[in-house]
């Protein structure tokens, strides 16, 4: 997927050329919360109940929301821990790249 021509064009046109590596992640981590979203409702069904299902639908839809938020959050806050400590970043914090780092924010973005 990474060797895509269009797809690496797209990121060199849009001034992203380290893009290239990472958008198939960021791509796969979307759709990871999409559909963690979309089953939400089926598992709080199961956890809580009746509670739960007598909430209204839109009540639903924003619970999903925020279960992929805290899901979300959870995941970025564990993972950024050890980027404080690449000593490449800490040398040059404007231009700075680190892979770890890199995979880190594809993961925000996602």
């Amino acid at each position: 997927l990474v060797d895509l021509p269009a797809a690496q064009s797209l990121c060199v046109l849009v001034g992203l050329p380290k893009l290239i590596s990472y958008w198939p992640a960021l791509l796969g981590i979307s759709i990871v919360f999409q559909l963690l979203r979309l089953s939400s409702n089926t598992l709080s069904s199961l956890v809580f109940g009746a509670k739960f299902d007598s909430l209204s639908a839109r009540q639903k839809y924003d619970w999903g929301i925020r279960v992929v938020s805290q899901v979300h959050a959870i995941i970025v806050v564990v993972l950024a821990v050890p980027v404080f400590f690449k000593e490449e970043l800490r040398r040059d914090t404007l231009y700075g790249f680190n892979d770890h780092a890199a995979q880190l924010y594809t993961i925000v973005c996602g």
